[in-house]
């Protein structure tokens, strides 16, 4: 899982280090380099924006972050992309000596380019720290109008919640939080594995969703070293033998095999086999 993520923040740092490369734009089907005429007339480049850099091409070209994701093509260049339609909005070839791309060299710099879950959530949640991912881009992007502040995202499974024309808010409209989402897509034999443990105790599909977000939860935030130390693959019920914190309802939610060993006053004690768990005012508290 850490190569993973690792993997993807390199990506990033690759296609954000483009500093001395310009950028191609699509003029009637036909690539073609940047000049200063392409500026949106209300761009402003933010203060961690140095001229020249991937970030300086996105918004000078009048995109905002959250809207664009940047994808490496080996031995290419790195090609943004629309985040919610996978549009090709420009393209920073490797080869500086070129003047002009045809349609035909971008698609097949994109012919390895396979959509993956985490960016894009990844990409949203950078889009809401800076409150900049526009109404109207969405609404074009993916032709969908908005409906009391909300629009609902079919393709990518996302409902958006917008305030004074930005976004503010989404959710994921299978319920399956965005942690459930990465395990699913990257460590699928993980996500199975909770979901066959939790239909042994739950029928209603809103609890199985539950048990399985809150197990990915925990695995996202366990130690490399305990990865395989989990009793029954179970993430919570280890993560409450290391720490404590957690809520009684949570407790029981995911350790559905815990029993009560005593419940006086407020003071609550679980029993999992050789373990015990005790509960002040219901949160786990260390003895």
């Amino acid at each position: 899982m850490k190569k993973i993520i690792l993997t993807l923040l390199t990506m990033l740092v690759v296609a954000n280090a483009s500093a001395e490369w310009k950028p191609f734009i699509n003029k009637g089907g036909v690539y073609k380099l940047f000049d200063e005429t392409d500026i949106v007339p209300s761009f402003k480049p933010a203060d961690d924006c140095p001229k020249g850099s991937f970030n300086y091409y996105t918004y000078c070209l009048g995109y905002a972050t959250g809207e664009v994701i940047s994808y490496f093509a080996e031995k290419e260049g790195v090609v943004a992309l629309n985040a919610f339609n996978n549009e090709v909005l420009f393209v920073l070839p490797m080869d500086e000596s070129r003047t002009t791309l045809t349609q035909k060299e971008v698609d097949k710099m994109m012919e390895k380019y396979e959509p993956k879950a985490d960016d894009f959530t990844r990409n949203l949640k950078r889009g809401l720290e800076k409150k900049s991912i526009r109404q109207t881009f969405v609404e074009k992007s993916i032709g969908v109008k908005a409906i009391n502040n909300a629009i609902k995202d079919d393709i990518h499974g996302y409902t958006y919640i917008f305030s004074n024309g930005f976004m503010v808010e989404y959710k994921n409209n299978s319920g399956y939080s965005d942690d459930a989402i990465f395990i699913k897509e990257n460590l699928p034999n993980y996500f199975e594995k909770f979901e066959r443990n939790a239909k042994k105790y739950y029928a209603m599909n809103s609890a199985v969703i539950a048990y399985i977000n809150g197990q990915c939860k925990y695995l996202m935030v366990m130690p490399q070293s305990y990865i395989n130390k989990a009793p029954n693959s179970n993430y919570a019920l280890l993560y409450c033998i290391l720490k404590e914190g957690m809520s009684l309802d949570e407790f029981n939610l995911l350790v559905p095999e815990a029993e009560i060993s005593s419940n006086v006053g407020n003071y609550v004690v679980m029993a999992y086999g050789n373990y015990i768990f005790t509960f002040k005012d219901k949160i786990l508290v260390k003895d």
